[in-house]
């Protein structure tokens, strides 16, 4: 009995201090930690970094350094040598700094990491100096507090991520185009939660020699991702290219130069019956994998619909399948003579019941699918398991067609594709990030990007209902409260546009951008307006909450966080104008129709409607011109100036709409008496119109 006693109080000892500790949030969650009694204050660490470390190595111990500094406000202590340094290392094998091809058969230990912290040292055991940077991110979310009462709380942790292929693909085809800098702060940021695959999605958006109008001002040169794939590297982020070499080239197709090697007129895909289509292929292939020197490359292949349309409609001759399949292995052949590994999409099997099994055999199908419906995801996932082939599996961030993501919506997704890819075995996971609305800021998914990356390596997502709280807290954490109200806000705010918007938009993309600007006194709309006034009432309040959290936010972040969270004010203030102009068409008709029509009496209609300074029609039109200097300035602080005038065409079309009224209400008013009752309903005298 005394020897259970004394076991107890030991216990109690060394634990108590431990719970009294707040544990720091991990994202993602080692695979096991085990907290002990005691700190290590930062003031503590010193560091050596050997004037002959490889550069890998270097990398991650200045970034360790640079983390230091950021929390402690000073410089970390150097260290003369690594022998009498508090931080303490060992990297077992040169090289692999990168994801291999070897890993796509299970058991790789790459980055496998232990990492001790004690009162005295940290000490890290890793298999390669990824794992030493990944370590290196764990303690960059264990530091708690800043100054010089920043410190460490002890802990033994061994983690290593359950899949090997962790990645996030990202549309530089449809929207606008991020600047260089921009792309590099998405990898810094992904590296955070130990991705290693950047997917840079690109159709014609990097120029090509001997196409000097392919991407002329309106893409990338080669050597700028060179020095995006430099930069990756440095952080262990594979920079894979994903092309499109059969479907998806209207860009390129709809030049005349081009446009006799497409299918259709001035189509969307190649004609692999035209000995041209495959010259000009050949030529890419040797381009691409000159600049990329990841052993992977995905090649799309997806949606190659015109090809069966043309088949079904109008040419019998044609058998679309074996098109397909005549043009993947082509490619695959090609890029085999470079050693590239292929990976393609599976969504046509939709079409062609039995593609699976004729699939070219290296050939590595991703099953994409973006609904949060498992019945989808098997529909895809089924007929690969049948094969017995491995594969990969993709899901999206929902910001294509809304303002600010649907996050229900995607963080369902997200988890049932883990799920699903868990549960078989997959390969890896890569997370898509789509832009075809042009219009919203990626910045607004990165959230979301987040969450699925952070499940990636621990095999599951987080806690969704939690997830925003926890995230602002590790990404901000000076102002964490106010982010993470922010995000949960913007995310109401779009649960109530949705009930509001996007009924009868299915692939114009899916949601409710497309509707965000079209007439709000169309008679659909005045009748959709006043079945959901509430709802866009609600969608209102929470993105002006939303406004309220990120200006209190911007007034205390750090500096470095500012143009982000700008360009989510932003957005919010575009959710806000978006149901306030449906719910002024309806109340500035109402208003005029109430008093002309029923009560037949002119009282305070003009003041209402068009009162020079606070009038309805002078409230849109305020904003549309605040709003569009705002939205000008957030997307250059993100995006190159291509696609920018295609959206701000829009405000200035939107801005002529409610000018065009004031005027010819206000012209009404000055060509007839004060008293002058109208006997028009106010669509019908003044016919809105853009």
């Amino acid at each position: 009995m005394r020897g259970f006693f004394h076991q107890l109080c030991l216990f109690c000892v060394f634990t108590i201090p431990v719970l009294a500790q707040k544990q720091p949030v991990l994202f993602p969650q080692p695979e096991s930690i085990w907290y002990q009694s005691g700190i290590l204050p930062l003031s503590k660490i010193s560091i050596a970094v050997p004037s002959n470390a490889p550069k890998d190595i270097a990398f991650a111990l200045n970034e360790l350094k640079s983390i230091i500094q950021e929390r402690y406000g000073q410089k970390a202590v150097g260290a003369s040598s690594p022998a009498v340094a508090t931080f303490q290392f060992s990297v077992k094998e040169k090289g692999h700094e990168l994801p291999e091809v070897s890993e796509t058969t299970p058991g790789s230990h790459r980055e496998h990491y232990k990492l001790s912290i004690t009162p005295q040292k940290i000490q890290i055991e890793a298999i390669t100096s990824a794992g030493l940077y990944y370590a290196v991110q764990t303690i960059r979310q264990m530091i708690t507090g800043s100054g010089k009462a920043a410190y460490i709380p002890c802990a033994t942790i061994a983690d290593q991520p359950k899949l090997a292929f962790r990645g996030v693909m990202m549309d530089f085809a449809h929207g606008g185009l991020p600047t260089v800098d921009e792309i590099k702060k998405q990898i810094d940021f992904l590296a955070l939660w130990k991705t290693n695959q950047y997917y840079f999605y690109n159709e014609v958006s990097i120029e090509l020699k001997g196409f000097p109008t392919v991407a002329y001002q309106s893409g990338y040169t080669q050597e700028q991702i060179k020095s995006i794939i430099a930069y990756g590297k440095e952080r262990h982020m594979d920079v894979v290219p994903f092309l499109n070499l059969y479907g998806h080239l209207h860009e390129l197709l709809r030049n005349e130069k081009y446009a006799d090697l497409a299918i259709g007129q001035y189509g969307h895909e190649l004609d692999p019956r035209k000995p041209g289509a495959n010259v000009l292929l050949k030529d890419w292939i040797k381009q691409y994998t000159d600049l990329f020197s990841s052993p992977f490359i995905h090649v799309g292949f997806d949606e190659t619909w015109e090809t069966k349309r043309i088949a079904d409609d109008k040419d019998g001759k044609i058998n679309s399948e074996e098109l397909w399949l005549q043009q993947l292995t082509f490619v695959q052949n090609e890029l085999k003579k470079y050693g590239k590994t292929v990976l393609a999409w599976t969504d046509m099997n939709n079409y062609y019941p039995d593609i699976m099994k004729k699939l070219p055999k290296e050939v590595i199908p991703v099953i994409w699918e973006y609904k949060p419906d498992t019945v989808e995801i098997n529909r895809y996932l089924n007929p690969v398991l049948k094969e017995k082939k491995p594969f990969f599996i993709q899901p999206a961030v929902s910001g294509w067609g809304h303002i600010y993501p649907d996050a229900d919506y995607t963080y369902t997704n997200i988890g049932l594709c883990l799920k699903a890819g868990m549960k078989n075995h997959t390969l890896g996971f890569i997370h898509s990030v789509w832009t075809d609305a042009v219009e919203p800021f990626v910045r607004s998914s990165w959230l979301f990007m987040a969450y699925g990356c952070i499940g990636a390596w621990q095999g599951q997502v987080p806690d969704k209902t939690k997830f925003t709280e926890a995230y602002s807290a590790i990404l901000y954490p000076e102002v964490a409260d106010e982010m993470h109200k922010a995000f949960d806000y913007l995310s109401q705010s779009n649960v109530y546009l949705d009930k509001c918007l996007g009924k009868n938009t299915n692939g114009m993309p899916r949601g409710t951008i497309i509707e965000s600007w079209s007439n709000p006194f169309l008679p659909y709309y005045l009748k959709n307006t006043n079945e959901h006034a509430d709802d866009f009432r609600n969608a209102r309040k929470m993105s002006e909450e939303a406004q309220g959290q990120l200006i209190l936010a911007l007034a205390k972040c750090n500096k470095k966080d500012s143009a982000f969270i700008k360009s989510l004010l932003v957005a919010a203030r575009l959710m806000t104008y978006s149901a306030t102009r449906y719910l002024w068409a309806k109340t500035i008709c109402y208003r005029w129709d109430e008093s002309m029509l029923q009560r037949k009496k002119n009282d305070f209609v003009v003041y209402d409607i068009t009162h020079i300074c606070h009038g309805l029609l002078i409230d849109v039109i305020d904003e549309n011109g605040e709003l569009k200097t705002a939205y000008q300035q957030a997307w250059l602080s993100e995006n190159m100036p291509y696609r920018m005038n295609t959206i701000l065409g829009r405000f200035d079309v939107e801005y002529a709409l409610w000018q065009k009224l004031f005027l010819k209400v206000n012209d009404y008013r000055i060509q007839n008496k004060p008293e002058h009752v109208a006997d028009q309903s106010f669509q019908a005298l003044f016919k809105p119109d853009f």
